[in-house]
């Protein structure tokens, strides 16, 4: 309708996928570096979260696709309603050839897939998406499936897709075994405001044919402001206020236009769309379970205010530990890494909170316990992120610390911990009480190391 008129070539806003459109926000790129650590280390269960239109699917998609090289792919989307259908649709993804109609027969055929892919040198992973609306049924057939594997190692990765309420579900005791298993885990906060202008001008610049059109800032400021940074939200955003400046005969958006085709926007919503502005910013508080949601407009408006404004930073104990070099202990709840942003704070916790300062870990003095295992809470490649996590803990009286990691691939990881102990069963408690309390995911790990 209004491509011509201004000298489009497609339209930058339009809903569905396509990864020429894809734009990596800060959560973006945490989580792709978390999906690229579980399939470089084999870990058998990970888990993407956020909310409805953050850009989860849109992400693991072209994921499966950058790693089809190294490993076959296989991406389930849309209603699977039970564990057969599950391994069917599995088996015709991977494209293997059943001539048996049970269960049985399935996994049978499949796993020899699997062992011949092993063989060629080639890792095996299964994309799930909207795993949140699996039945227990189907879940438990996932679990089995991720039970294949030789003496020494999984023979396929199963990578769940879901909104925030998946991690709940796999904390159920219906799944507890499951949710135990979960070593790798990211929820894909919101674009910053920042970012909302950087994504509206990378979608306006591939699909312009000639000068892309011009958003004011005051425009991007208010979509923005509407959208809370959503991705979804943005798209429908966009095209209301071209349709709007189309009719008008105005090229340039300015706050003026962008005001009043928001106003209708809201409007339509508010008269029957399944996503209403005001019950998207609610539901991006009630949404904070399991992996919890890290606002990245919380994160960034801690990293830009002025450096007297800001909340003293914790401090950072480096510790060089390659992950090659640290052996991995025998429980499930003992993966390299757990990536669990804690939920956003409550409009009343102070931001300005900071968690005490830590220092390099101490050899024992005589007659104290040596510390062998912590409580790790997130894991993050933007120091950032992690300082926002920890500030947050710190403000609920944890005693949070970041610990700097070194991994095998030379990344540095910031860990968030939360409490050292002598012994794993006494760190698995401490564990297990947060998790309780806090309805997140966490991790005990090896003291000073990964």
């Amino acid at each position: 309708m209004f491509l011509k008129f201004f000298g489009l070539k497609d339209n930058p806003f339009k809903l569905a996928f396509d990864p020429a459109y894809l734009f990596m926000g800060r959560h973006h790129e945490e989580a792709v570096a978390h999906l690229q650590y579980a399939v470089a280390e084999g870990e058998g269960f990970t888990v993407i979260t956020g909310d409805r239109g953050v850009g989860k699917s849109t992400l693991c998609r072209v994921f499966a696709g950058r790693i089809a090289a190294e490993a076959a792919t296989a991406f389930i989307s849309g209603p699977v309603a039970t564990a057969k259908e599950l391994l069917q649709r599995i088996s015709r993804e991977f494209g293997v050839r059943n001539e048996g109609e049970t269960t049985k027969d399935l996994i049978d055929a499949l796993n020899e897939f699997l062992m011949q892919q092993r063989v060629a040198g080639r890792k095996t992973v299964v994309f799930i998406d909207d795993a949140q609306a699996l039945a227990p049924e189907v879940l438990e057939q996932v679990r089995l499936i991720s039970n294949l594997e030789t003496t020494r190692e999984k023979l396929i990765q199963m990578v769940l897709i879901g909104e925030p309420e998946l991690m709940k579900l796999l904390g159920s005791r219906e799944l507890r075994q499951m949710g135990q298993r979960v070593s790798v885990c990211y929820d894909i906060g919101p674009l910053t405001e920042a970012e909302t202008a950087a994504y509206i001008q990378h979608r306006l610049s591939l699909a312009s044919a000639g000068p892309p059109i011009r958003f004011e800032p005051a425009a991007m400021h208010q979509i923005f402001r509407h959208s809370s940074g959503n991705p979804r939200r943005i798209n429908i955003a966009g095209n209301a206020v071209l349709s709007a400046a189309f009719k008008a005969g105005r090229k340039g958006i300015d706050a003026d236009i962008t005001q009043a085709a928001l106003r209708v926007e809201q409007r339509d919503d508010r008269a029957g769309a399944p996503v209403a502005t005001a019950g998207f910013k609610k539901g991006v508080w009630a949404a904070a379970a399991g992996c919890g949601v890290l606002l990245a407009a919380a994160a960034a408006f801690v990293a830009l205010r002025p450096a007297g404004e800001r909340p003293a930073p914790p401090a950072e104990t480096e510790v060089s530990a390659p992950m090659a070099a640290v052996a991995p202990e025998p429980a499930a709840a003992e993966a390299p890494v757990v990536a669990a942003p804690v939920p956003a704070p409550s409009p009343t916790v102070p931001e300005t909170a900071a968690p005490p300062e830590t220092k390099t870990p101490a050899p024992p003095r005589e007659g104290r316990a040596r510390m062998t295992h912590s409580v790790q809470v997130g894991a993050y490649l933007y120091p950032e992120n992690a300082q926002h996590v920890a500030a947050q803990l710190a403000a609920k009286g944890y005693p949070a610390r970041i610990f700097k990691i070194t991994d095998a691939k030379g990344r540095t990881w910031h860990t968030v911990r939360i409490g050292d102990h002598p012994n794993r069963q006494a760190a698995q408690a401490q564990a297990d009480e947060f998790s309780r309390r806090e309805q997140m995911k966490t991790a005990v790990r090896p003291f000073a190391a990964f």
